[in-house]
């Protein structure tokens, strides 16, 4: 079997973006993949992949009450909250309970400066973790949002 004479090799059509950081002296490694209707963003420790979840940020969102636009009177504190009317939904794996909190508040974390970065999103926000801790503490936490958030 010959090939084609016209066959064309090109990269993956689909913009992406990586970054790698240690973090709680862990090497990761994170990708963000921009699709038309999702982002997709994969944390990597180790190699591991193994708890999937996704984040509708589409319709529902209440731009009218002030959420993206917190007024003087709001407290502080609770502006740098995930906003209340998004749900993360685990997809695939997430059996043991700590790693599915992390995840879930992760996932809202990321969907909330996602829609402070650009409140007309509309795609589907999908996260793939392999973390090998849960409990990694607020600074490692911070870290670990901050490295996202450069590929997104």
């Amino acid at each position: 079997m010959s090939q084609p004479p016209d066959l064309t090799f090109s990269s993956f059509p689909a913009p992406s973006k990586s970054h790698s950081n240690t973090i709680a002296g862990i090497p990761t490694q994170i990708t963000a993949l921009n699709f038309a209707d999702k982002l997709v963003l994969t944390v990597s420790q180790s190699g591991r992949l193994n708890h999937w979840l996704h984040v509708p940020l589409a319709g529902g969102r209440p731009l009218d009450n002030g959420f993206l636009n917190p007024s003087s009177e709001t407290d502080v504190d609770a502006s740098l909250l995930p906003f209340a009317h998004l749900t993360a939904t685990t997809v695939l794996g997430g059996t043991r309970g700590e790693f599915e909190v992390l995840g879930q508040t992760l996932a809202t974390t990321l969907a909330t400066a996602l829609l402070m970065r650009n409140p007309e999103e509309q795609r589907m926000l999908v996260v793939g973790l392999g973390l090998e801790k849960a409990d990694q503490g607020r600074e490692a936490f911070d870290e670990l949002i901050g490295a996202c958030l450069e590929c997104l």
